[in-house]
């Protein structure tokens, strides 16, 4: 009897030896995915803001998007942060996933956060509002937190 025991144990201990890496893995990918999606998604409003909108001092042309990071669960990794930066004269967006840390083109001109540590670590909904400027005599995105309506009509957020 005891000698099945111990058998048992072993067994199971083996399993979930070899099964964990594999989970830890899948976790991650999942995390990755759902950021890809939603930053191919993003990109594709900036273009379309870029594409069809005049950049003015004034930053009157702007869009409000609703980026969700993953939390950490049995299914998901979970983000740790992401983050909108000018990367070469491009604007990227890079968020860390366990120990990876990725980072995916957005758009064609630079992104530019209000402050250096302008990063999003919170799991959940983040309400961000992107404004496309000139400055310099360079179109430029900037990026802001969503804070109100009113804010957002005013032009900045």
């Amino acid at each position: 009897m005891i000698q099945r025991l111990v058998l048992a144990v072993a067994v199971t201990t083996a399993l979930i030896g070899a099964t964990t890496p594999a989970l830890s893995t899948a976790r991650a990918d999942a995390a990755d995915g759902t950021m890809e999606r939603q930053l191919d998604e993003l990109a594709a409003e900036l273009e379309t803001l870029i594409d069809t909108d005049d950049a003015t001092p004034a930053g009157d042309a702007q869009r409000v998007v609703e980026i969700r990071l993953p939390a950490r669960t049995h299914t998901s990794a979970g983000v740790d942060h992401l983050r909108f930066r000018e990367r070469a004269g491009v604007g990227v967006a890079t968020w860390r996933v366990k120990s990876r840390e990725r980072t995916e083109r957005l758009v064609d001109i630079p992104i530019r956060p209000p402050a250096p540590a302008g990063r999003l670590e919170e799991p959940g909904p983040h309400r961000l509002v992107f404004v496309l400027t000139r400055s310099g005599g360079r179109r430029v995105l900037t990026v802001h937190r969503f804070k109100s309506e009113a804010a957002a009509r005013g032009g900045h957020a």
